[in-house]
């Protein structure tokens, strides 16, 4: 069984995404909790995927950095 812990939003916030969202059936969420899970799973797809491209280009600068050194040392 899954268990829940609650969030706070302030309620203007609420009010714009039950409106937005909710109340629209076009969109296709039937609550608030709803969207806003699938909004936060989103947004923490997004940052992985941006920690993932820094980890990858920190990794590039530093086989840059080692070139770098070795031809420093090699010209000496």
């Amino acid at each position: 069984m899954l268990k829940y812990s609650t969030i706070s939003v302030p309620k203007t916030l609420h009010e714009e995404i039950r409106r937005t969202v909710v109340e629209d059936p076009r969109v296709g969420y039937s609550s608030v909790a709803e969207f806003s899970k699938e909004a936060i799973r989103l947004r923490l797809d997004e940052l992985k995927m941006e920690l993932k491209s820094k980890d990858e280009n920190l990794k590039e600068l530093e086989k840059v950095v080692k070139k770098i050194k070795k031809l420093i040392k090699s010209s000496k």
